[in-house]
């Protein structure tokens, strides 16, 4: 095995501890996407707590999103400029008082403000953590501990689903919301930043050094890992340019298409049902019926999305990334036409409720099996390294306020045009979906970020039989203005041969 590849038991071990503990960030954002149908159902109740108008309630669901689109927009900023570890240890602290307000809150206006502010935490720290983990990891393990994020967003919407029925959503708050996040923060005291992150802001390379070694062992040959990075980055990367300069790189074909790819990964994400579906399940549970308390059928979704999403640890080492979402497309679009039938033809139809409630486990299995932790996966591995931590944001931002669109309108336009054609619309986008995994995805499992950055190069094709080695070189043009061109050595550029 090549030296560049190995890692001791040690360094492997602080792999997965600070994937774990940076996780927790996840577990976070799915206790409060979940808690969204939870407080949904529970204000809607006769045992509300709360006097709010039903528009009130979607803005409370929904002003979670927004706070996630200020944080994703603060993260474009931020993150290039403290790292990862950094703005962890000061997002921390905001969403736990996030929680906290909004347990204690008595209002409408305080419980708004607990949900804004855990928003813009989360929001802030969603982004660099899901990249840092796929910077510091193996290639072997990348895949695998790149979507435990997304266990643990299927842990948190589990937890709160759980404590929400059991306590209430004031106390699910405080038990959920704010421990855990502590204990991440603590953890994060003794990491240090990524090896890409540290070189890439022009760093002293011997920080990036302890850093390889922090994350790989001692025996870890960092020179090679080093120059490999510089060598994606460029020769002359500016790491110190604006977000302004970052975003005119998107003119060029390597940084747009795996930019245009996550805007498509996202979309689909958000609009193909199970992100809905999971969000507002007590919510649909109540409509589909088959359970005398909505609680049960929703924990039971929480506690088959985190078996799906361990059970996707397995399966993305083995399958293609295209082939894992493609599946998902088929199988989840088959269910989203099976519920919407069943809504629509509910009267004729409610002996046979089992079958609606299978189609929306199955909606949402799916989506823990397949696009929720592919997106996760995919940020890591298809942005460039030259400009990862901008666009990362930028995705991000974009994904909030999908998020937001969805959330504050599903309740209205499920009462409006009735859930079956929702779910007839979700139907439509999981087609969609199959044609992007089949005609747009390529193949990354098992490459290095930096081969999957050379898949995205215009008319290369490689004839020989040395490696390729790419460097990306920074040009000055107007107003001092950054962008990267590619060259490429050992390698011949050869016309296909005619057949005779």
């Amino acid at each position: 095995m090549d030296s560049a590849e190995r890692c001791s038991k040690r360094g492997l071990l602080m792999q997965v501890l600070t994937a774990v503990s940076l996780s927790t960030m996840g577990f976070n954002l799915g206790a409060s996407q979940a808690f969204t149908g939870v407080f949904t159902e529970q204000m809607t109740s006769a045992r509300a707590d709360l006097a709010l108008t039903r528009s009130q309630i979607s803005w409370v669901a929904a002003i979670f999103a927004m706070g996630n689109m200020s944080g994703f927009l603060m993260s474009s900023y931020a993150n290039p400029r403290l790292g990862t570890v950094r703005i962890v240890q000061l997002c921390a602290p905001v969403v736990a008082a996030g929680w906290l307000v909004l347990a204690l809150g008595n209002s409408f206006w305080t419980v708004l403000a607990g949900r804004a502010l855990t928003g813009v935490g989360i929001g802030t720290s969603l982004g660099p953590t899901i990249t840092h983990i796929g910077e510091i990891t193996s290639v072997n393990l990348r895949g695998v501990l790149a979507i435990f994020i997304n266990v643990m967003i299927s842990i948190g919407m589990l937890s709160i689903f759980l404590s929400g029925w059991l306590m209430g959503w004031r106390h699910a708050c405080l038990a959920v919301g704010i421990g855990p996040i502590l204990l991440m923060f603590v953890v994060t005291l003794v990491l240090p930043r990524s090896a890409k992150w540290i070189i890439s802001k022009g760093h002293p390379e011997e920080e990036a050094q302890r850093s390889l070694h922090f994350y790989h062992g001692k025996d870890y040959d960092v020179h090679q890992q080093i120059q490999s990075i510089r060598e994606s980055l460029g020769d002359e990367h500016r790491h110190d340019a604006s977000l302004l300069q970052v975003l005119s790189l998107l003119r060029h074909r390597h940084n747009l298409v795996p930019f245009g790819l996550m805007l498509g990964i996202y979309t689909f994400f958000v609009f193909s049902g199970g992100f809905t579906t999971a969000s507002f399940a007590p919510v649909i549970f109540k409509d589909v019926g088959g359970f005398s308390n909505p609680y049960i059928g929703s924990i039971l979704l929480g506690v088959l999305r985190v078996v799906a999403s361990v059970a996707a640890s397995i399966v993305i080492r083995k399958c293609e990334r295209n082939s894992l979402l493609f599946i998902n497309s088929v199988v989840g679009g088959v269910a989203c036409l099976i519920s919407g039938f069943f809504f629509y033809y509910s009267a004729a139809l409610a002996d046979y409720a089992w079958v609606s409630l299978v189609s929306v486990l199955v909606i949402v299995g799916t989506m823990s099996l397949g696009i929720a932790p592919l997106t996760n996966v995919l940020l890591t591995e298809l942005l460039p390294n030259a400009v990862r931590a901008e666009l990362g944001g930028i995705l991000l931002l974009y994904y909030g306020t999908a998020s937001f669109a969805m959330v504050y309108c599903f309740p209205l336009v499920a009462d409006s045009v009735g859930m079956a054609s929702v779910f007839w619309f979700f139907a439509l986008m999981q087609v969609l979906m199959a044609a992007f995994a089949k005609l747009c995805l390529p193949h990354t499992n098992g490459k290095s970020i930096e081969e999957i950055q050379k898949l995205f190069v215009k008319n290369i094709t490689n004839v020989a039989s040395d490696p390729i080695h790419l460097h990306a070189k920074m040009n000055k043009t107007n107003g001092g203005l950054a962008y990267q061109t590619f060259q490429v050595e050992d390698l011949e550029r050869r016309p296909a041969p005619s057949e005779s």
